[in-house]
């Protein structure tokens, strides 16, 4: 039983830097896994400690860095770690991201019986990603999952919890499953894991190697952009009141009310 985990590099939302193209300057700043990844990479290893044949493959398209997050799956339990990096794929959307996982899957992970993604990045929060590699690879998806109730190379069984319900869904496999919330325990890596983890080769697969034309990633392959980004500004318009008399509290409450 194969099980890729697509992981993605975002920055700390501290320290957002941009480039003049107006996109996220990702060699210049501090980054971490995608919380919504974790999920589903420890949902990964969790399904894997259940079935001794099981590996789990680990991919994540990026500059150089984004080995960091890749060593760390590696740590928590991953057995195989791919990196997609090329300057061709700089500035890529969704949509040519989407192309470049799939192309790298069908070439070198190719036997898979789930896929599991983060439903979304903290870092553009378009959950578009998930659906168009499934789309891509011809498979089923389902998105929005809080648990995995169970998973072999059959079938997997997974609960999407909404406002008023939670529904349960059998889907076969291949397929891709979307995590939107902590639904494993979270393993933190300890010293004899990294150590384990420097043992094991990261693949790094370029433009040239997956296959897939320059016209269809980066900016050119990409039909959508970014027009304009911005760190929010929060304006409170407040009044102290030093005196410790409910009714003036009131009376000015009652007057905001009123306006």
């Amino acid at each position: 039983m194969n099980i890729i985990v697509c992981i993605k590099q975002v920055p700390d939302v501290d320290d957002i830097k941009w480039t003049k193209e107006n996109n996220l300057d990702r060699n210049n700043m501090l980054s971490k896994i995608n919380p919504y990844d974790e999920y589903a990479l420890n949902a990964a290893i969790k399904i894997k400690s259940r079935f001794k044949e099981a590996k789990v493959t680990v991919i994540s398209m990026g500059p150089k860095q984004a080995q960091d997050v890749l060593n760390f799956a590696l740590a928590k339990g991953a057995n195989r770690a791919i990196l997609l990096s090329d300057k061709a794929f700089a500035g890529s959307d969704t949509l040519a991201t989407s192309k470049i996982l799939a192309a790298a899957i069908k070439k070198y992970c190719p036997d898979f019986s789930l896929i599991l993604t983060g439903q979304m990045a903290v870092d553009g929060d378009t959950q578009q990603v998930p659906l168009s590699l499934a789309q891509l690879l011809e498979i089923p998806e389902i998105t929005n999952i809080t648990e995995i109730c169970n998973a072999d190379k059959n079938v997997a069984i997974v609960s999407v919890k909404t406002d008023l319900k939670i529904d349960i869904y059998e889907i076969n496999t291949p397929c891709l499953l979307a995590l939107k919330t902590e639904c494993e325990e979270n393993y933190i890596p300890k010293i004899d894991d990294y150590i384990r983890a420097q043992n094991i080769p990261i693949e790094e697969y370029d433009i040239n190697d997956i296959g897939i034309n320059k016209e269809d990633v980066g900016v050119i392959g990409s039909p959508t952009m970014v027009y304009r980004a911005f760190r929010p500004e929060i304006h409170k318009d407040t009044k102290e009141i030093k005196e410790d008399i409910t009714k003036k509290i009131l009376d000015f409450l009652l007057k905001v009310d009123n306006k």
